[in-house]
């Protein structure tokens, strides 16, 4: 049977390009992607539990992630002992490196070998051999041994059932913990069954009903006898692979209706009303179904059955089809891991850390787009981390690939982030590209490339799409940068241009082009002016002068307290005997230029020396 699967929201456009990557992965792109939907025949599905299982062996395969991990510190080690030295100190720091290197290597192989143990007790012993070997390792002449250690260590994990159970229980536990909970296969009572018969089992749970809709249809359809229904029926029945509802369902066709020589036309009336039913979520009215629950996909589910009082009149019902069940399992398919910067406080000190959340682009205008999209997300979000941003690498590639998008498509593009935890929390955040966030990056994204700290641009691009003021995120890294014993100012006086062109387009003035280069001359000369302050302490070893004046100028900008903010101002040129130079008139009165633009400009160069000023032809006036 043919069917057609249509965008629709965020989660389920999710499915549908983990389920199209599931496919393209193995090689079998049986369906035809349209502009908003996908069609295919479902008997096409026969194997796609094998399909499934084999995308997630290889995006987790255990023995080549263990492979990856300890070879580079097997070379390391072999390195460093084939060093000869008559440094004492050096020969100690050798040693250090060896001694680093081996713990690393035996607490990779350790995290393994309990899991190990449960499976086969003869490898287990194989490999605890050599791990217990790994510390014997001391001169250039066991290099040879090290080789056969690794050599054995790598060879007894790839062993095909070894590495299948290891790598099928880390994704198993993956997709429970953050996607599904525990039905099917992944429910922990099934944890013994060999890898084919959970294979076999989601085969059972989420396709069968697919196949089984498709045969009921055709009866419907008048395309069987009664004795071609009768033999399908018993054949179906003894293969073992039915869901408990399906199987109830041909029972009671052979005991209430062929058995009793009832016609076909009651058959097809009991599957009508009886079996068949209306899917809320694809909107197909002649379909098995199941409820939609925490199964289905954590972060947008409760247990449905043990929260009736959250619903209306108690009804938690809400039947979804076997398709789009399917659908939502290759959830974690369409998914992208994403690196966060989390600014932490740890005893007073303000520190980042980082996290891996769950993201998603959604387009509901284009299937071909969608997928491109999250491609290119998925790609950013493994390059240099020191050099991209994936959400900002998302929208410059959008740009530079589509030179005609516009401001429109743009802004039909929104981001989901979310984290969850099985029985624990889900969190679920939502933001799109707002009109002027649109315009900026279509003209002027150099600015914001040329930041040089990844996660400066991390935090910035978060604010940016959750359409918060980044002047926050721009004071607390003056504060930062100023403690540390070389101080960078460019990034703060880039990051304070991004900021004063995203709220001059939010005016959507005619004449903005114009203004925004008018007014980012007026902040260069502002952060000119305090590299020029700072490069004249410096020469005259007077920049301690600059530790006081610059924290109370921070907090003056926070506050927004021009008046204590001029008064510092005064007061420095007059300790180097200057006069107060007019830009700081000329700006103050200037409506497009806000209070924290010109503060944080000046401050950027008062940190700043005259290699980071020379970094301005980065950027030409702020404009591409």
């Amino acid at each position: 049977m043919q069917t057609k699967i249509y965008l629709g929201d965020w989660f389920f456009n999710s499915g549908i390009v983990g389920f199209l990557r599931i496919l393209e992965h193995n090689n079998d792109n049986f369906t035809q992607i349209k502009d908003n939907y996908i069609t295919f025949d479902t008997q096409s599905l026969k194997n796609f539990h094998k399909y499934y299982f084999n995308y997630f062996f290889d995006k987790y395969n255990v023995a080549n992630r263990t492979k990856d991990k300890i070879n580079q510190s097997f070379e390391k080690i072999a390195n460093a002992l084939k060093t000869e030295s008559a440094d004492k100190a050096e020969i100690k720091r050798i040693q250090e490196r060896v001694k680093s290197e081996k713990k690393y290597i035996k607490s990779v192989i350790k995290t393994q070998l309990d899991k190990i143990k449960k499976i086969d007790e003869n490898v287990y012993q194989t490999i605890s051999e050599q791990y217990n070997e790994i510390d014997a390792v001391k001169n250039k002449e066991d290099i040879d041994k090290l080789t056969k250690i690794r050599q054995v260590i790598i060879s007894e994990i790839e062993k095909d059932d070894i590495n299948k159970r290891l790598t099928m229980n880390l994704f198993k536990s993956i997709l429970s913990n953050k996607y599904f909970g525990q039905p099917s296969f992944l429910n922990v009572v099934n944890t013994k069954l060999s890898y084919e018969e959970q294979e076999n089992l989601m085969y059972k749970d989420y396709i069968s009903n697919i196949i089984e809709t498709n045969f009921l249809n055709k009866i419907l359809e008048n395309n069987y006898t009664l004795e071609q229904i009768k033999e399908n029926i018993s054949e179906k029945l003894s293969k073992g692979l039915l869901t408990k509802e399906v199987i109830q369902v041909y029972t009671n066709i052979q005991k209430k209706f062929i058995e009793k020589d009832k016609d076909i036309e009651e058959i097809k009336k009991y599957i009508s009303e009886k079996v068949l039913n209306y899917c809320y979520m694809c909107e197909n009215e002649k379909t098995l179904t199941t409820n939609y629950s925490e199964g289905n996909f954590i972060p947008l589910a409760v247990s449905s059955d043990n929260m009736k009082n959250f619903f209306w009149n108690q009804n938690a019902k809400f039947p979804i089809c076997d398709t789009c069940k399917l659908m939502l399992f290759c959830i974690p398919a369409g998914i992208s891991s994403v690196s966060k910067t989390v600014q932490e406080n740890v005893n007073g000190q303000v520190t980042y850390r980082e996290k891996e959340i769950f993201g998603f682009v959604n387009n509901d205008v284009s299937v071909e787009e969608l997928l491109q999209y999250n491609n290119n997300l998925t790609q950013s979000s493994k390059m240099d981390k020191t050099i991209h941003n994936p959400y900002s690498d998302l929208i410059l590639s959008i740009v530079e690939q589509k030179k005609d998008i516009s401001e429109w498509q743009l802004q039909n593009i929104f981001v989901v982030e979310f984290e969850s935890e099985y029985l624990a929390f889900s969190r679920v955040e939502y933001f799109n590209i707002k009109r002027y966030v649109a315009k900026f990056f279509k003209n002027y994204s150099k600015m914001f490339t040329a930041i040089s700290d990844y996660r400066y641009k991390l935090q910035i691009m978060d604010y940016i799409l959750k359409n918060k003021d980044i002047k926050y995120v721009i004071n607390q890294r003056l504060r930062e940068e100023f403690e540390k014993d070389i101080p960078n100012g460019f990034n703060n006086y880039l990051a304070t241009k991004v900021r004063l062109i995203l709220n001059l387009l939010k005016k959507e003035d005619c004449n903005m082009k114009e203004t925004i280069k008018k007014n980012n001359n007026k902040l260069y000369v502002l952060y000119s002016l305090g590299v020029a302050i700072h490069e004249e302490l410096k020469a005259k070893n007077e920049e301690n002068k600059l530790d006081g004046y610059v924290y109370k100028m921070l907090n003056s900008i926070k506050s927004g307290n021009k008046k204590e903010f001029m008064d510092i101002v005064i007061r420095i040129h007059m300790s180097m005997g200057k006069d107060v130079s007019p830009i700081f008139l000329e700006v103050m009165q200037n409506s497009d230029l806000d209070f924290e633009s010109i503060g944080h400009s000046f401050v950027s160069g008062l940190i700043s020396n005259k290699l980071e000023k020379n970094n301005e032809e980065v950027v030409s006036n702020g404009n591409n």
